[in-house]
């Protein structure tokens, strides 16, 4: 059964902030369950997600790949090479039902377990392809995950030159990101963990 989240005022102020957040960086709007065009159930969370936040083709910046929204027509398309193989269409053994991918950096999924409401990634900061084990929980819901990544990207945009005269990034530049992510999670640690998976190494 998936998990269903409450639509207790903490959660529409989530929606709210997670709108406004994304307004920044791309167009927004109400869309409605019968834009997915999935096989699959749209997940109650999603459901929510596009109503209340409603991400069309949005792209945020930041170090490396830049992080990708789409709008709910197209996201059944986005699951092609983690569902399914996207040259035969067969489906892939080690993907769970439950899941979606809901955003993307490069080939890196941030993918809805529906069966949580918690987000997954690749674990530590080797990326997907380069995994060994399964992903793991990340961030606490959908809405947070958009506040996260839009943070990173809001901190990253603040900076006119973020490298140094050897092309690596500025201490300064990764610490703003963390700084600004730790806003959004609370906690330094798990700050400097995320910061890492998004290509922030040297966050401490």
């Amino acid at each position: 059964m998936a998990h269903s989240a409450g639509t207790a005022p903490e959660h529409q102020n989530q929606h709210t902030a997670a709108r406004k957040a994304l307004s920044v960086f791309g167009p927004t709007s109400r869309q409605e369950p019968l834009e997915w065009a999935g096989e699959a159930p749209l997940a109650p969370e999603l459901a929510r997600f596009y109503r209340e936040v409603g991400p069309e083709w949005i792209e945020v910046d930041t170090a490396g790949l830049p992080f990708l929204f789409f709008p709910l027509e197209r996201l059944w398309d986005e699951q092609a090479g983690y569902r399914w193989n996207r040259r035969t269409g067969a489906a892939l053994v080690d993907w769970n039902e439950e899941w979606t991918v809901v955003a993307k950096q490069g080939s890196d999924p941030f993918i809805l377990d529906g069966l949580t409401g918690k987000v997954l990634t690749a674990p530590g900061d080797d990326g997907w392809e380069d995994r060994l084990d399964d992903p793991e929980p990340t961030f606490d819901s959908v809405e947070e995950m958009t506040l996260a990544l839009t943070a990173t990207g809001g901190a990253w945009a603040r900076w006119d030159d973020p490298f140094d005269e050897d092309w690596s990034l500025r201490r300064e530049t990764t610490a703003s990101v963390v700084a600004a992510l730790e806003s959004v999670l609370g906690g330094h640690d798990r700050a400097v963990a995320v910061a890492r998976k998004f290509g922030y190494y040297a966050a401490v």
